[in-house]
C-alpha cells in the first residue's frame, strides 16, 4: 500500500533565526510534514512557481515585499494554497489589512504547540473533505473570502487580558453599515428582547460574546456581495433562512442540555450551513442559476444537483471555508453533513443534529411542504435519527421551535 503523501508547508520569514528556530521547533514532525524555508518573498514565488504546496505560512514584516503582498500574490496566482500570516508588532491597521489575504492570523512569536495545532486542524479538516472536487472548484474560485478584519479584531479583543464590552462595541461601530444590520437582527423577534436595543455596545452586553462574533461575521461576510449584479439570487431570503436555522439550533441544543460550548457554536453552525452557497453564486453564476431553475422546477433537492454538475455541494465547500478559518471541528461537520448527518462519524446529539433538524425544519415551515402520508418530515435522514433514538424527540423539537416562531407573529 503506497504512503499517504505528506502534507508540504513553506515557511517564510527574512530573519534567519527565526527560521532556524522554526526548523528546530517542528523537527519532530519530518515524518508526517514536508517542511521548506524561504528567506524572502521572492524565493518564497520561485518555490511555488517550481513545486506545489499546501500551506504557506509567512511573516508580515519584510522588506522588498512584505507579507501583505505575498500572500496578495499567491491568492491570484496560487488560490488552492492555504494562507497563513504571522504578525509581531506592527502598526495594527497593517495587519488587519492582511487578514484580508490570509486564511488564518497568528501572532508572532507563534507558540510552537499553537502553530502545530493550527496545522493540523487545517491537515484534518483536508482529511475530512480530501474529495478532489472541492479542491478543484475552490482552484477555480476568485472569490473565496477570506476572514473579515473586524471579526479578527474582535476575536483579540475577547483573548485580550480584560476584554471589555465597550471596545468590542465601538468594534463594531467603526463599519456602520455592519453596525445597523447587527442592531436590525437584534431587535428582530427571534431574540425576545423586550425593549429597542440602539447601540451596538448595548447588543453586546445583552446577548453575549458568542452571539455577536456570529453575528459580526455573517453581516460582514453577506455584506460583500453586490446584490445588482447578482439579480437572480436571493440574498436576503438566504440570510433570513440562516438566521433561522442558527436560531432553531440554538433552541434545539439548550432543549437538549447539551455542552455550553455547544451551544454558543450552534449559532455560528446554522448561521453558516449554508454559506457554500455565496462561493458557487458567485463564481459559476450561469451553471449555477440553471441549477437553481432545475431545482425548482422538478422539486429535487439542489444539493444533488450541485453533486451531479460539481463534483459536491455547498455544504461540503462551506465547510472547507470555515475549516480554513479555523473554526471548531463541530462547527464544521455540521456545515459538511446538514443535508446528510448518516454519512458523518457522529454517534451523539450535538450540532449535527440541531443543524440538520433546524434546516429541515424552517424549510418545511417556508415552504408548505405539507404533512400529508405522515410524510412531513421527508427531508430529515431518519436512519441517522434513528440510530441516535432521536426519533420520538422530533414533535418535542418542533413545539419549542413553533414557540420561537410565534414571537415574530
Amino acid at each position: 500500500m503506497n504512503e499517504p503523501t505528506k502534507r508540504r508547508i513553506l515557511f517564510v520569514d527574512d530573519e534567519p533565526m527565526v527560521l532556524k528556530g522554526l526548523q528546530r521547533t517542528l523537527r519532530k514532525l519530518r515524518n508526517e510534514w514536508e517542511m521548506t524555508f524561504a528567506s524572502g518573498s521572492k524565493e518564497a514565488l520561485d518555490m511555488l512557481g517550481s513545486e506545489p504546496y499546501d500551506v504557506i505560512v509567512s511573516d508580515l514584516s519584510m522588506p522588498e515585499m512584505d507579507g501583505a503582498q505575498l500572500l496578495a500574490e499567491v491568492k491570484s496566482k496560487y488560490p488552492e494554497v492555504v494562507r497563513i500570516i504571522l504578525s509581531g508588532h506592527v502598526e495594527k491597521e497593517t495587519t488587519f489589512k492582511s487578514v484580508q489575504l490570509a486564511h488564518q492570523s497568528l501572532s508572532k512569536p507563534c507558540d510552537a504547540d499553537i502553530l502545530k495545532h493550527t496545522l493540523k486542524k487545517l491537515f484534518g479538516l483536508r482529511n475530512l473533505l480530501a474529495d478532489e472536487s472541492i479542491k478543484r472548484i475552490v482552484s477555480q474560485t476568485e472569490t473565496l473570502p477570506s476572514l473579515p478584519a473586524v471579526y479578527t479584531e474582535i476575536i483579540c479583543e475577547l483573548q485580550s487580558q480584560d476584554p471589555s464590552v465597550e471596545k468590542i462595541g465601538n468594534i463594531i461601530s467603526q463599519d456602520l453599515g455592519m453596525a445597523a444590520k447587527i442592531l436590525q437582527v437584534v431587535n428582530s423577534a427571534f431574540f425576545g428582547l423586550v425593549r429597542k436595543i440602539n447601540n451596538p455596545k448595548e447588543a453586546v452586553m445583552l446577548l453575549g460574546t458568542e452571539t455577536i462574533k456570529a453575528l459580526v461575521l455573517s453581516v460582514k461576510i453577506f455584506s460583500e456581495f453586490n446584490k445588482k449584479e447578482f439579480a437572480w439570487f436571493n440574498f436576503d431570503d438566504l440570510f433570513n433562512h440562516s438566521m433561522s436555522v442558527s436560531m432553531f439550533a440554538q433552541t434545539i441544543t439548550k432543549e437538549e442540555q447539551l455542552d455550553k460550548n455547544l451551544v454558543n457554536n450552534s449559532l455560528m453552525a446554522g448561521m453558516f450551513h449554508d454559506l457554500g452557497k455565496l462561493i458557487l453564486v458567485t463564481n459559476f453564476q450561469a451553471p449555477y442559476q440553471k441549477l437553481l431553475a432545475e431545482a425548482q422546477q422538478t422539486g429535487q433537492p439542489l444539493w444533488d444537483l450541485e453533486n451531479d454538475f460539481f463534483g459536491t455541494s455547498h455544504a461540503e465547500i462551506g465547510a472547507y471555508l470555515m475549516g480554513l478559518w479555523g473554526l471548531e471541528y463541530p462547527v464544521i461537520e455540521a456545515i459538511a453533513y446538514h443535508h446528510c448527518p448518516g454519512k458523518s462519524l457522529s454517534n451523539s446529539t450535538g450540532l449535527l443534529t440541531a443543524v440538520h433538524f433546524g434546516d429541515a425544519f424552517d424549510r418545511i415551515r417556508n415552504n408548505g411542504h405539507d404533512q400529508k402520508g405522515g410524510n412531513k418530515w421527508r427531508q430529515l435522514d431518519r436512519g441517522y435519527l434513528d440510530n441516535l433514538g432521536l426519533t420520538d424527540r422530533l414533535d418535542n423539537w418542533q413545539t419549542v421551535c413553533n414557540e420561537l416562531t410565534e414571537r415574530k407573529v
